[in-house]
């Protein structure tokens, strides 16, 4: 089971990056980072460490692309210089919202291949296996 699950996501990292010769600019990892800062408002960059299981240079490899292209800015801790939050821009909540419809469309075309009630046992499926996960932590 675990194989499958791999290669799944593999797959789907896969299609989310368009055409080979034409690949989104932005990847599903850098649109996650987008969300993730936009639903948490203002998370510390070792906030977003944390959230992807990463170092914090790691981190700021993955966030320095999204403050170049002015998708992120970072905002200094007024109580503590050394902590650093983060901010999503309206480009980048443009950009987060386009790039969700993308990989949204994509989906629904490859999705459209399950009956509806696979799509139902599905989301019911991963739902639980989401809950069940959570508990453990």
């Amino acid at each position: 089971m675990i194989p499958l699950i791999f290669n799944t996501s593999r797959l789907i990292h896969e299609q989310s990056k368009g055409k080979k010769d034409h690949p989104d600019p932005f990847s599903v990892l850098r649109l996650e980072t987008l969300r993730y800062v936009a639903e948490k408002e203002n998370p510390s960059m070792k906030g977003v460490a944390d959230h992807f299981y990463i170092t914090p240079s790691s981190a700021t490899s993955l966030i320095n692309p999204l403050v170049k292209t002015k998708m992120l800015k970072r905002v200094v801790d007024k109580n503590d210089r050394r902590v650093t939050h983060l901010s999503i821009t309206s480009k980048g909540r443009k950009n987060l919202n386009e790039g969700l419809n993308k990989i949204n469309s994509r989906m629904r075309k490859i999705l459209i291949k399950l009956s509806t009630k696979e799509q139902e046992s599905l989301i019911k499926i991963l739902e639980k296996l989401s809950k069940i996960y959570d508990k453990s932590n």
